[in-house]
C-alpha cells in the first residue's frame, strides 16, 4: 500500500487538472448516446470567466459522443514511468481530442493525464510519440497484434454539422459524431504505416520477397482477424 501511494504521489506530479466542461453525454428515449452543451454568451461582446445573469444561453445537441465509451467513465488502469505498475481509476478517453482524463478512487476532481499505457473498459492502448515543428504531442492505439509486428488501431472522431433548414423540424441534433478507425502496421518500432482492410494495401505495407505472404493471402478483401493473422504468419518467417 505504502509503495503504490508513493507511486501514486510522483503520477500525479505529471497532471494537470482538466478543466470544467458544460457538455453532458446521456441517452435518449430511444437509447440513443447525445451530447447535450450550454455556452454561455456574454452581452455587449465582453468575455467573462463564468455564467452570469447578463449572459444569454445557448444549447446544442449532438448524436453520439466524442468518447470512446459510454458511459463516459469505465474502469480501467493506467501505466506511465519506469516501474509500469497499474494505477487503477476510471478513464474517460476523448477520441476527438486525443486526451485521456481519470478520476482516482476518493476523489471526485478529474485529472488529464498522459500515460505510456492505459486499459479502458477491456481495450489496451500503448502511446506513440512524435516531435513536429518543436511541439511534442502524444497519440493513443489499441493493440491488435505485438510480435515482431504490431498491428494497432486507432480510434478518432470529428463532428459534422448539421445542415437545417429554417422551416424544418425533423432533424432534432445540431450535428453527428462520426467515429472512424484506422488500422496501422509497425515494423520494428519503424514509422506506423496505416492499412486497409485489403490483401493489396497488407502486400504494399509488408516487404515480402518470398512470396510467402502473397501466396498465403487468397483474399481480396480482409477482415480484422484476418489481418492479424496474416501478420501473424509473416512474423512466422521472419528473421
Amino acid at each position: 500500500m505504502r509503495y503504490r501511494s508513493l507511486l501514486l504521489i510522483g503520477f500525479l506530479g505529471m497532471l494537470c487538472l482538466a478543466g470544467y466542461s458544460q457538455c453532458i453525454v446521456t441517452q435518449d428515449a430511444q437509447k440513443r448516446v447525445i451530447t447535450t452543451c450550454r455556452y454561455y454568451d456574454p452581452k455587449g461582446g465582453f468575455l467573462m470567466n463564468r455564467p452570469d445573469r447578463s449572459q444569454s444561453v445557448t444549447q446544442v445537441t449532438y448524436l453520439g459522443s466524442e468518447y470512446l465509451t459510454y458511459p463516459v467513465w469505465q474502469p480501467g488502469t493506467l501505466e506511465t514511468g519506469d516501474s509500469k505498475k497499474p494505477i487503477p481509476c476510471l478513464i474517460a478517453f476523448n477520441i476527438a481530442t486525443n486526451v485521456v482524463k481519470c478520476r482516482f478512487e476518493g476523489d471526485e476532481q478529474e485529472y488529464e493525464v498522459q500515460p505510456d499505457a492505459f486499459t479502458v473498459n477491456g481495450i489496451s492502448f500503448i502511446s506513440q510519440v512524435s516531435v513536429k515543428g518543436g511541439q511534442t504531442s502524444r497519440a493513443y492505439y489499441h493493440v491488435l497484434y505485438a510480435g515482431k509486428t504490431r498491428v494497432l488501431k486507432q480510434f478518432r472522431c470529428n463532428l459534422i454539422a448539421a445542415k437545417k433548414e429554417a422551416y424544418s423540424l425533423d432533424d432534432p441534433f445540431d450535428g453527428t459524431f462520426r467515429h472512424q478507425k484506422t488500422y496501422f502496421i509497425q515494423r520494428n518500432n519503424e514509422k506506423l504505416r496505416a492499412v486497409n482492410l485489403s490483401r493489396k494495401s497488407v502486400l504494399n505495407v509488408l516487404d515480402d520477397p518470398t512470396s510467402r505472404l502473397n501466396q498465403y493471402l487468397t483474399q481480396r478483401k480482409l477482415d480484422v482477424f484476418q489481418l492479424v493473422n496474416a501478420v501473424a504468419y509473416y512474423d512466422g518467417f521472419q528473421e
